[in-house]
């Protein structure tokens, strides 16, 4: 009898096994169908999207189930940057927001308001700068670390992608750590890493993003330019080739390195540009236009609530509240209202 017992018992331990190792392989199977699927369909329709509040449900939603089948095998680090980006321009915006009502409530005098106003913003950066990091991180996890005298094996276009956003999301994990007082603790040197990972793409294919990259942490980070670099000069030219390909990523780094050294005609510059360049725009990368059009409006809004408490105008981005000097008067029945 308790020869059976153990025969029953050892041949449940092999179906459980097998059962077991069955759906592991159905699992596989299937996290292998939706990374390829993801790489080869999610991906490139998303791109063409406009709208950014789709990309961050998209990145919030999806990212635990993508990430989830390397539990089973399946590699989805490539794509891992993409949807951990998008995921963090939710977290971007709360902080954001948070931090306009900081403006708002400094200019009312209201401290309570303020101070919570601004514990909401640190740690909606907090949980950016996460996200930001964790894309930057599986990039390197991928491709390697950047190097001074070798660039990683970029097989194809996407590569290439991941390897650029992956880089970006660096230097923003970076400045949204700086926010929320390092509670995340992104390392210092991935700055310089990012500098050096920028050199390996084609400036000119990728709309003038890899130099632009470069030249915007030469004016955050003066230590970290070549001897003899002009890093304005380099911008600029990075924004042309932007305008001229429809993705005007490049401009936001213009503009960003621009309010990071609190260098005023050269933001207002860079806004207004930005905001005359809408036309012809390249449709295929739609959503990274679309992010750099978020960025630059962020900042628009931080310089309009420093100013009048207010964000700025609907649909008036390129316009500062000190134009109207200029202009002869108009009644703005909404602002009444």
């Amino acid at each position: 009898m308790k020869f059976s017992k153990r025969i029953r018992m050892t041949s449940l331990i092999f179906l459980s096994a097998t059962f077991i190792s069955g759906c592991t392989v159905v699992y596989k199977g299937t996290g292998d169908v939706l990374v390829s699927y993801g790489k080869s369909e999610l991906v490139p329709h998303l791109m063409t999207y406009r709208d950014v509040g789709m990309a961050c449900a998209t990145g919030e939603s999806l990212t635990p189930l993508l990430m989830s089948f390397s539990e089973v095998g399946s590699k989805p680090d490539k794509i891992a940057p993409l949807v951990f980006v998008a995921a963090a321009t939710c977290s971007e915006s709360k902080a954001l927001d948070a931090e306009l009502r900081y403006m708002r409530a400094m200019k009312r005098g209201d401290v309570i308001e303020a101070q919570d106003a601004r514990s909401e913003q640190k740690a909606h950066a907090e949980q950016a700068a996460r996200r930001l990091y964790e894309a930057y991180r599986r990039t390197v996890s991928v491709y390697g670390e950047p190097a001074e005298a070798s660039c990683p094996r970029l097989r194809s276009d996407f590569d290439e992608l991941v390897w650029m956003v992956g880089l970006i999301a660096g230097v923003q994990s970076l400045l949204n750590d700086a926010t929320a007082e390092t509670a995340v603790g992104v390392p210092r040197d991935v700055a310089a890493k990012v500098e050096r990972g920028a050199a390996c793409l084609d400036n000119e294919k990728w709309w003038g993003v890899p130099q632009g990259t470069r030249a915007a942490l030469w004016n955050i980070l003066p230590m970290l330019a070549p001897q003899g670099a002009d890093a304005w000069q380099e911008l600029e030219k990075a924004t042309q080739i932007g305008f001229q390909s429809g993705i005007r990523l490049a401009s936001a780094l213009y503009v960003i390195s621009a309010y990071s050294v609190d260098n005023q005609p050269q933001l207002r510059k860079g806004i207004r540009e930005f905001s005359a360049n809408n036309r012809n725009l390249n449709e295929e990368y739609a959503l990274l236009d679309a992010i750099a059009g978020e960025l630059i409006l962020g900042v628009s809004h931080r310089m309009w609530a420093d100013a009048t408490g207010k964000r700025t105008p609907f649909k008036s981005l390129g316009t500062f509240w000190d134009d109207a000097a200029k202009t002869s008067p108009v009644i703005d029945i909404d602002e009444l209202l």
